[in-house]
């Protein structure tokens, strides 16, 4: 990608700018302060916020394609970026990313959520909390809407006792009031809202969820 396209079509600032639905994040067309799908329908109830960065459309799809399913892991650094500077532009700090499907690591030697974490972790000194596994094997794209709200009921859980403890060493042995998931692609949102159900449940008191891209 070349510099016009990066400023042109990943402009944080703009993407910060945008009205969206106060509960999963779409840009908003109406005066109302929710969306259609969230006044008649609604997936999310525990996500104190959902910021989707772009559109999951035409060439945005294509590039995710090529970075999560091809594996051109180049791509890696270059979304770290984006979502570096949405997190300081929100002042958030602590992140608990989306984790992988169960064995996704070990068939296809890496994940592109991790990626991102490394790199947030590593390169820009952003606390990374891995708090949450995944108990189904099931892939959400392959699933409709409604196979996809019954399959998050058991989908994920917490780490173990010891992994839980480990992490949050990190945070001096205290869990954090916020946290902010961390995914690539919003669908229906059904993932944001169980993780944040869980991570709730579990203590926290303020969760958000940031996604390079949304499904509208």
């Amino acid at each position: 990608m070349c510099a016009s396209c990066i400023t042109h079509h990943f402009d944080v600032e703009k993407a910060l700018s945008v009205k969206r639905c106060r509960v999963c994040g779409k840009e908003l067309l109406s005066t109302q302060e929710t969306c259609m799908k969230c006044r008649e329908n609604p997936v999310i109830f525990h996500c104190d916020y959902v910021l989707p960065l772009f559109s999951y459309r035409l060439w945005n799809k294509e590039l995710l394609f090529h970075w999560k399913i091809e594996g051109n892991r180049v791509l890696s650094n270059f979304y770290a970026g984006l979502i570096r500077d949405t997190l300081l532009k929100l002042g958030k700090k602590v992140i608990v990313p989306v984790p992988p499907r169960k064995g996704k690591i070990q068939k296809k030697g890496w994940d592109q959520i991790e990626d991102l974490c490394v790199f947030l972790e590593k390169k820009y000194g952003f606390q990374v909390l891995r708090l949450l596994k995944r108990c189904s094997v099931r892939q959400q794209k392959k699933l409709n809407r409604m196979e996809r709200l019954e399959n998050m009921k058991t989908a994920y859980s917490l780490v173990s006792q010891k992994q839980l403890k480990r992490e949050l060493n990190k945070n001096k042995g205290l869990l954090p009031a916020e946290v902010c998931l961390l995914d690539d692609v919003c669908t229906t949102g059904s993932t944001l809202e169980a993780c944040a159900q869980i991570l709730k449940a579990y203590g926290i008191t303020k969760v958000g969820a940031i996604t390079l891209f949304i499904v509208d």
